[in-house]
């Protein structure tokens, strides 16, 4: 299917949702906007940060305070989503944007920010970060064996030459696995604590220390499931689901342009599918709309949340503007961008609804690429 027919598609889909009242909230949860729908209003970098940090500490509190009242294990789950999608927020999309200085409009005041967030979601710092995100992965080692991400992806065994199907397995069995749980948590601890400034590191034991005296206050078992759990191994899941999902993770080809691997290789991950069809009667119809009710507070909700959050839902709108600060209107920006294109009669956007659907036409790239053959002495990060 050409772009251009497969953007029509995209577009039929999220009119399918005109049916239904809300429409700020289903472009929110679909991340795909009504083509000419103005937005209520403009989102602000400092509103997508309090709602990351509202997200994160909420559900930290609710966490500890049901677990307190000893509330039944349902009320317990909607506190650690929260947590996990606050924290992934913190980490993907402010930090992530703060290092393109997209948050603060000074490198300082966002670097500051940034120092503050990686230290107390035990990540990478801000200058370690800017250069393997900044200057390698949305620079020349995008589709090479330079972008660290590339190479992890890879090195945890999604390489070319594999069927989709083991690479599904692979995938499962990576999302379980204690030795990538441990291998990813020493890492991020690691960079907090080796070849960091005197400050940093004098900042991670304050926080270590903090987290102790959490633990100490509200017990080792409260302690372990509202944060450790949430931030550890749940967190580390939703940011390999993200990872692997986030671009077609093929090397870029002798004589391609890295302008042109970027958009080549990235695409949008739209949380949804279209509305039942009107032609349904009775029964039929009931089924149908219970079925697809059933599969957005199940899939695409917490897809939304815990996996694709804030602008990423649009990631490849930003490997065209990195530097745009106007990344929290990254959806509308897109559709105003995907439109214009197809007013010229041009389509390079990729548009993917459903996470399985990104999954199966990821792992689909990656089967069938160039295979690098050996990945000795290359580097990759998880973060």
């Amino acid at each position: 299917m050409s772009l251009r027919k497969q953007a029509e598609l995209s577009t039929a889909i999220r009119e399918s949702y005109t049916k239904l009242p809300f429409q700020g909230f289903w472009t929110w949860l679909t991340g795909k906007e009504l083509a000419g729908r103005s937005p209520a209003r403009i989102i602000s970098p400092i509103e997508s940060l309090i709602w990351s940090i509202v997200l994160l500490v909420g559900g930290v509190a609710g966490s500890i305070i049901i677990l307190n009242f000893h509330a039944n294990i349902f009320w317990l789950i909607l506190t650690i989503i929260p947590t996990v999608s606050g924290s992934r927020y913190v980490v993907a999309t402010i930090i992530h944007h703060g290092v393109h200085n997209g948050v603060f409009k000074t490198e300082r005041s966002n670097k500051i920010l940034c120092e503050i967030l990686s230290t107390v979601t035990v990540v990478q710092p801000f200058d370690s970060y800017k250069k393997f995100h900044v200057h390698e992965h949305h620079g020349r080692e995008f589709s090479t064996l330079g972008d660290q991400d590339l190479v992890a992806i890879y090195t945890l065994g999604l390489r070319p030459g594999i069927s989709v199907t083991h690479m599904k397995r692979i995938l499962v069995w990576q999302c379980v696995n204690p030795v990538f749980h441990a291998r990813y948590l020493f890492g991020r601890i690691r960079s907090n604590v080796l070849s960091v400034p005197k400050y940093r590191l004098a900042m991670t034991f304050f926080w270590f220390a903090c987290l102790a005296l959490l633990a100490s206050l509200f017990g080792w078992v409260t302690f372990v499931i509202s944060i450790v759990l949430p931030l550890t191994v749940l967190y580390q899941i939703c940011s390999l689901l993200h990872l692997v999902t986030e671009h077609a993770w093929v090397l870029r080809k002798e004589g391609e342009s890295v302008r042109a691997s970027h958009v080549k290789n990235s695409h949008a991950r739209f949380c949804g599918r279209a509305t039942p069809s009107n032609r349904l009667r009775g029964t039929h119809l009931a089924v149908a709309w219970t079925v697809w009710a059933l599969e957005h507070v199940v899939i695409h909700l917490p897809t939304r949340m815990l996996i694709v959050q804030g602008s990423l839902v649009v990631h490849d709108w930003h490997h065209r503007a990195g530097a745009d600060r106007g990344w929290p209107n990254a959806i509308q920006k897109r559709e105003a961008d995907l439109q214009r294109e197809l007013a010229s009669g041009l389509c390079t956007y990729h548009d993917l609804w459903g996470i399985s659907n990104v999954l199966n036409e990821v792992m689909t790239r990656i089967s069938g690429a160039q295979d690098p053959e050996s990945l000795t002495g290359v580097k990759f990060r998880l973060n």
